[in-house]
């Protein structure tokens, strides 16, 4: 008798608590578009390059929209002047332009009358004195690394970004450093392969040739690229929470303009 008046009791609260189950509606926010921003100047004579785009809410497919019919001017403090042209939808060149170490450049972006600006200092060129390859294993997993040697300025807050090319092709992996454990040494920043990246163009084999572009960049950009780092992949613990980079230009334009030194080395892989 007892235990039928148990299996009751436990029939009543079951139908009580599955009767209060309802489907709940997650609205997720929306964000509204925002103008992107993409600019480089470098130290080597040539067109250099803004790009303008809108931001997608994140549900939408990662198509950015080409913001067309921009004013674009971008100004260094040697009293240069030089106007952007749209050759393609959200490109826009200039005619060629040597950037300087040491000058800082202005950029000035009309968009429907908004007007936002950022400035980069080009820092003095650090060049990479040799690159080399190193056998690195991850588990059971031997995998091919490059490494960047170069000799960092004693006394001189340096920051470096570098950009990985396998047979013409960028991988996906950000790597930037800063100087703050290797002031004034022989120094060596080790690219370390994408571990997740299951892609084999990303494996390094016999033949293969690795480009790797050297840039110094500034305080404000590496802090762009270094928290870019840390939500992607190559932060600790696999990341930290997605949200947008600090970007160094106004307005609340998203993105980056970069006044960076750029070298280029590669190595084939015996």
């Amino acid at each position: 008798m007892k235990s039928l008046f148990y299996l009751v009791i436990f029939f009543i609260i079951a139908v009580a608590v599955t009767s209060c189950e309802k489907v709940i509606d997650v609205k997720t926010d929306t964000s509204p578009s925002q103008l992107v921003i993409e600019g480089n100047i470098t130290n080597i004579r040539q067109q250099q390059t803004i790009k303008i785009s809108r931001s997608v809410d994140y549900t939408n497919p990662n198509v950015y929209p080409a913001v067309r019919g921009a004013l674009v001017n971008v100004k260094d403090n040697a009293g240069n002047s030089w106007n952007f042209t749209e050759e393609t939808p959200g490109v826009y060149r200039s005619v060629n332009i040597l950037g300087r170490p040491g000058r800082t450049y202005t950029l000035n972006v009309n968009v429907d009358n908004n007007v936002y600006t950022a400035s980069s200092t080009m820092p003095a060129q650090v060049r990479a004195d040799s690159i080399t390859l190193t056998d690195i294993t991850f588990g059971s997993r031997t995998r091919k690394l490059v490494a960047v040697h170069y000799t960092d300025p004693k006394g001189v807050p340096n920051y470096y970004r570098y950009i990985l090319r396998i047979n013409g092709r960028q991988t996906n992996r950000l790597y930037v450093y800063d100087d703050r454990l290797k002031d004034g040494n022989l120094s060596k920043n080790e690219l370390y392969p994408d571990t997740e990246d299951d892609d084999e163009r990303n494996e390094l084999k016999s033949g293969d040739v690795a480009e790797v572009e050297m840039q110094n960049i500034d305080k404000n950009i590496f802090n762009y690229w270094f928290t870019l780092r840390q939500q992607s992949r190559g932060g600790p613990g696999g990341g930290t929470t997605p949200g947008n980079p600090p970007s160094n230009i106004s307005n609340g334009a998203l993105g980056y303009f970069s006044a960076h030194t750029y070298q280029a080395i590669s190595i084939t892989v015996p």
